[in-house]
């Protein structure tokens, strides 16, 4: 029986030692080329996926949604852009790399910049001259053959938000953005496509401070031009084509120095056209949590959009008063910001819903970890967004990926939290040392009150996560979780450190402390102070960590698989490298059609460049054929590994 206590002493020794091998295996500093010539070094330092669940990770996300707040409450540099420059609208299409007078291409990721696997193998694929990806049309179900479609480099290359993980700042931008982008497209000397950015949430955390040197200074990252002087812009795709990307973050509202910008954009293009057409770009997918019966009740993060797009057509509408008769027409709403692919659809038909949105597209597959997609529902209704009427428009949900059969299987991995989360773990095992240690070596006020330690930390982190923007049942389901939370926790506690010693003590004996006599454990504990009474410390401190790491993964496991609560939470307790997706537009005068490439695994780069020198990497993936490369130095097949899932075709 004895063999117990050794097994959970082992198994406690085994989860801080995989904690601090963590720290001590830390990736070395990489040396590559900024230029094809091999000439310009560049060091930054690979890193590996963000660990959501670890100390650092949950000090970092609670220091900075509390600063963003504090930053947003003393000054918003939204409001000082307008001292920065104002974009002229042409940037993008008078790039002497846009070679093309019929179509203009530009290709879309979002939520890159995390580990150095997920993000480097979809910069990768972006940065390619061409690549050819299988598809197999879903219209042809009788046509069971697939076919290989050949689609270009975009004379552009715009990102939707969340550049960097988990927070903006220098070393971040470095090492998680622009060390990868220069690796696998180091700068040519010749004129190389335009890279645009609109911020997320996670771009914010520092006030935008590190953004504005990355992305508005009009310099060069590898061979991606940067143009922008503000966080939000307005280009020309087409004379009558344009994209608009609005910085929203970060509670989702927009300032009116931003909104006098894009009215002025409108006006004048109303001038020109009789008829405008606009690819929106937005911070979040509003339309997720939506409920258009609250519409004007409470606050929802989908009434920012509604503002923005009717402000924009009434902005043209009002132009008929100086005889400009023109309309403009929101074609596409697309965004990031959940890591995955999802497509809702306008499900209704007719020359009356021509002038509707068309598609509300999340694509955040750009190298974060991925979120499940089962939570998302068949069909949503929306606002008609261009007026105040309660009118409903039903959107269907088109196409999603990974699959809802996937993302179902990937969120019983939380039933098994406290293992794969091993620094979660560790950090109740700290908690729960400090809670037995101050319960077993003194006898004031303060042995009870340390019962509620646990239960408030596990109550603080969940509070931290939760969606404040929600409805009053939400907010009720989630209260009421958070209490059952909190009274499992203190169950556990109270049961660990005062029932069972107190009444199971005879039947437990080959637990207590006096297995390990040999160390002379009694003189350990004399001198820490822990009266010689309670026998069971290392039983006590141990348990106790563990059980409240597993009850919090069972906690958000139960929170979404009844509630669909904890969606994040959910999707980030194990970190899923592969299931990444970016897209690729065309646009020309008739139509636009948009690409959606899925990527299955990502590539072993890190292991890679055990391998090999990082200089002569970027030559071969210079001098070879993409595919060809591939599969010299990885194992999945890119043919299988890399394909369209879904296109897209809207009339214009």
């Amino acid at each position: 029986m004895e063999a117990i206590f050794y097994f959970i002493l082992f198994v406690a020794l085994l989860f801080i030692g995989f904690y601090f091998k963590d720290d001590l295996r830390s990736s070395k500093r990489l040396k590559i080329s900024r230029h094809v010539n091999g000439r310009y070094p560049f060091y930054f330092t690979p890193k590996k996926p963000v660990k959501w669940f670890d100390f650092t990770g949950l000090i970092n996300s609670f220091r900075m949604v509390s600063l963003s707040a504090d930053i947003l409450s003393i000054i918003d540099k939204r409001e000082v852009q307008t001292a920065m420059g104002k974009d002229k609208g042409n940037e993008l299409t008078c790039n002497d790399f846009n070679t093309s007078e019929d179509e203009f291409w530009f290709d879309f990721i979002a939520d890159t910049g995390d580990g150095f696997d997920s993000t480097t193998t979809v910069f990768y694929h972006v940065t390619r001259d061409s690549y050819s990806y299988s598809f197999k049309n879903p219209e042809h179900q009788n046509n069971q053959e697939e076919t290989e479609i050949t689609l270009k480099k975009g004379s552009a290359l715009v990102v939707g938000g969340d550049l960097v993980y988990p927070v903006g700042s220098e070393a971040n931008y470095r090492d998680r953005f622009k060390g990868p982008l220069r690796f696998v497209a180091p700068d040519t000397g010749k004129s190389g496509p335009v890279l645009i950015a609109t911020p997320g949430n996670h771009d914010w955390y520092d006030g935008l401070s590190a953004f504005f040197r990355l992305m508005c200074q009009q310099g060069k990252i590898g061979n991606y031009r940067t143009v922008q002087n503000r966080s939000y812009f307005a280009y020309e795709l087409r004379d009558h084509v344009h994209l608009f990307g609005i910085d929203n973050q970060l509670l989702g509202d927009i300032d009116i120095p931003q909104m006098t910008f894009f009215t002025d954009y409108v006006k004048k293009i109303s001038e020109k056209n009789p008829k405008n057409h606009v690819i929106l770009l937005i911070a979040e997918p509003y339309w997720y949590n939506y409920d258009i019966n609250d519409r004007y009740k409470r606050k929802q993060r989908m009434d920012s959009l509604e503002y923005i797009i009717r402000t924009l057509t009434v902005a043209v509408k009002n132009l008929e008063a100086k005889n400009i008769i023109s309309e403009i027409i929101f074609e596409v709403v697309l965004t990031g910001d959940i890591h995955h692919y999802a497509n809702y659809k306008l499900e209704e038909d007719g020359e009356k819903f021509d002038n509707e949105v068309k598609h509300f597209i999340t694509s955040g597959g750009g190298g974060a970890f991925g979120h499940v997609t089962d939570f998302l529902k068949e069909k949503i209704t929306i606002p008609v967004l261009q007026n105040a009427k309660t009118t409903g428009l039903n959107y269907k949900l088109d196409e999603v990926y990974p699959s809802k059969e996937k993302s179902c299987k990937k969120v019983f991995w939380n039933l098994i939290f406290f293992i794969i989360n091993y620094e979660f773990t560790t950090l109740m095992l700290l908690f729960s040392f400090i809670s037995t240690y101050i319960f077993c070596s003194t006898d004031s006020i303060i042995k009870k009150l340390i019962l509620f330690l646990l239960p408030s930390i596990l109550s603080l982190i969940i509070s931290k996560v939760t969606n404040h923007e929600c409805s009053s049942k939400e907010k009720w389901i989630s209260g009421m979780l958070r209490a059952v939370l909190f009274t499992c926790s203190f169950a556990i506690q109270l049961f660990i450190l005062f029932l069972l010693p107190k009444y199971y003590g005879a039947k437990l004996e080959f637990l207590s402390d006096n297995t390990l006599q040999f160390l002379d454990i009694d003189g350990i504990k004399n001198f820490l102070g822990i009266f010689l009474v309670h026998k069971y410390f290392l039983f006590q401190w141990i348990v106790s960590g563990i059980l409240q790491s597993a009850l919090f993964g069972l906690y958000i496991f139960f929170g979404y698989f009844v509630f669909k609560l904890y969606v994040t939470e959910v999707s980030s307790a194990k970190v899923n490298k592969g299931n990444k997706n970016f897209l690729k537009f065309k646009i020309t005068d008739t139509e636009i059609v948009i690409y959606v490439i899925a990527i299955k695994k990502a590539y072993k780069w890190m292991n890679l460049l055990k391998k090999k020198n990082a200089g002569s990497i970027q030559k071969e993936m210079l001098a070879k054929d993409p595919k060809r490369f591939v599969r010299d130095n990885f194992k999945p097949d890119p043919d299988n590994n890399v394909r369209i899932i879904d296109k897209i075709t809207i009339k214009l």
